[in-house]
């Protein structure tokens, strides 16, 4: 089988447009001509733009993080088609979302011989922490379990991976192995401003925990200079990855992860 090369730093960064005009969007994706991964949620969803922006980012891989509830097949399976025809590279699906949705979703993108989107589920939110559990999950008392739990569920289900940031990020690497796919949000250089983020890390500290991308946003949509808050972030991406490469597969990969990412219910 072609051997893949590592990914590096600029195919690693996914920068979040989270801004609310498409024409916006469009501007800052010209503008970062170093970065080649962006992602768009519900912000640009809500203008109605965003079949029209997906169509512009069609050279480009986007992540659409619209965190997709549970539906009717029919309903989830057409949201999918949607994203394979528009070259989508990541896709979120809702964490309630039940099992016969998330197969339904594999399906559809299966039934296109399509290498995406891939799936990747978000088990807790980087707003929140462990001061937060007890709203999200009435009777769950430790994070990180609750964390692997929904990870779990939704590998064996059919998902790519998983979102996940701060702590979270080491806890599911050891255990979920590569091929699953682990993208972390929070991603704060030293000395930026947390924002809203409870959980969160440097650049260099989610690679070394063991994360594959990073999606950042306010960092680099406010710094003065975005394009070279994008290559500084590049930088520390790639300066973590020197002391021992990464061999993850470039997202578009059609090898299956289903031996690897759905461990055994312990």
């Amino acid at each position: 089988m072609k051997s893949e090369l590592p990914l590096k730093g600029k195919d690693r960064l996914i920068v979040a447009l989270d801004v609310p005009m498409v024409d916006e969007a469009l501007r800052i994706v010209e503008q970062l001509d170093n970065v080649s991964f962006f992602k768009v949620g519900w912000q640009l969803f809500m203008t109605g733009g965003l079949p029209a922006l997906l169509q512009s980012l069609r050279q480009k891989q986007v992540f659409v993080d619209l965190k997709v509830p549970g539906d009717i097949a029919n309903t989830i399976a057409a949201v999918v088609d949607l994203c394979v025809t528009m070259n989508v590279t990541f896709l979120t699906l809702s964490e309630s979302m039940p099992r016969p949705g998330i197969e339904a979703a594999r399906a559809a993108r299966d039934a296109r011989r399509s290498r995406g989107p891939k799936l990747l589920i978000v088990p807790f939110l980087s707003s929140l922490d462990a001061t937060d559990l007890g709203f999200v999950a009435p009777g769950e008392t430790d994070l990180d379990s609750f964390i692997l739990k929904r990870a779990r569920a939704a590998l064996q289900a059919g998902c790519d991976g998983m979102i996940v940031s701060g702590r979270a990020i080491q806890v599911c690497r050891e255990a979920f192995p590569r091929p699953a796919i682990i993208v972390s949000p929070g991603i704060r250089p030293t000395g930026a401003s947390t924002d809203d983020q409870k959980r969160h890390t440097t650049p260099a500290e989610a690679i070394r925990l063991g994360a594959d991308y990073l999606v950042v946003g306010r960092p680099i949509l406010k710094d003065p200079d975005p394009r070279e808050a994008a290559r500084r972030i590049i930088d520390e991406i790639d300066a973590a990855l020197e002391p021992g490469r990464s061999t993850t597969r470039d997202p578009r990969s059609t090898e299956s992860n289903t031996d690897v990412a759905r461990p055994a219910l312990s």
